[in-house]
């Protein structure tokens, strides 16, 4: 863990900034401690920050190579080339060269060199995984590449400061968090207005279902029967785009952050009216104390 990636990161749970405390000199932390202003510690261990909020937040155990297999055999059933299926997801942020950019759920790691490529050499990922041997797989993918810095945390609870990231990335958990809602709305918070955010995950089209390719992705049990949480999008969003991946069996979420929800001229007035719907609504709350 670089002293530079302890700037950006929060306590998950009041969001304040943390203070490190560690023997380590120089740029670099192998081990120590990060204490929140709420009272909490969180440990560094062997580079990584344990900033997992809840404590005791369970989740999927499932070995990398395993992640990997199951990954490989569902483009070949879909036929499609992986590599370019990642490609697109990363080309759809649209960041500089020399961003800062997030993966939430990053898993072993496969998106980090396709967002490597994207930021270029001046540019930053950071990884975030519930998972530690997800995470140490992930650092072995990169061969520790100084523009990676990996996380402890989770999806919902993210650990870092508001307006930090150009972008973010996130692919295959969108179905499993337990408030996809605020999920959504953490990954909002800590890109910038006009950084976009990509979230993707299986789940088929649903003019396939009834279909023959349909019935067959059901024999994969609930894998396949996601569907894109588009009501549950923060606010903030903008320039909103749904599309789907191979085999019309993933969905990709894509959105702008703005800077604040979209807003209503509330001064216009009614048609034929000269009340504006300002001075309906301010009658109306009136009409509704009186009631009270």
């Amino acid at each position: 863990m670089t002293r530079t990636l302890v700037d950006i990161l929060r306590c998950p749970c009041c969001r304040g900034r943390l203070v490190l405390e560690s023997s380590d000199d120089g740029p670099t932390v192998h081990a120590g401690r990060l204490i929140s202003p709420c009272g909490r510690v969180f440990p560094v261990i062997e580079g990584v920050p344990n900033l997992v909020h809840p404590p005791d937040q369970t989740y999927l155990h499932e070995p990398a190579d395993t992640y990997d297999r199951s990954i490989a055999f569902m483009m070949h059933l879909f036929d499609a080339d992986e590599g370019a299926v990642r490609r697109s997801l990363v080309d759809e942020l649209a960041v500089e060269r020399g961003a800062r950019i997030l993966e939430v759920a990053c898993g072993p790691g496969p998106n980090l060199p396709y967002l490597l490529e994207a930021v270029g050499p001046t540019g930053s990922v950071s990884a975030l995984d519930i998972s530690p041997e997800m995470l140490v797989a992930a650092g072995q993918r990169t061969s520790d590449d100084p523009r990676v810095s990996l996380v402890l945390g989770n999806g919902v609870f993210l650990p870092f400061a508001d307006d930090t990231f150009g972008g973010l990335l996130h692919v295959g958990t969108l179905n499993r968090f337990d408030d996809v809602r605020m999920a959504l709305s953490e990954m909002a918070r800590v890109v910038r207005a006009g950084g976009r955010v990509v979230a993707a995950d299986e789940g088929v089209a649903p003019w396939l279902r009834a279909t023959a390719v349909g019935q067959v992705l059901a024999r994969f049990g609930t894998l396949f029967q996601g569907t894109p949480p588009l009501d549950a999008l923060p606010a903030e969003a903008r320039d909103v785009t749904l599309r789907w991946l191979p085999g019309h069996a993933f969905f990709a979420i894509a959105f702008t952050v703005g800077s604040e929800p979209p807003r209503l001229n509330l001064d216009v007035e009614l048609p034929g009216r000269r009340v504006t719907v300002r001075d309906v609504l301010d009658a109306h709350r009136g009409h509704s104390s009186d009631e009270e």
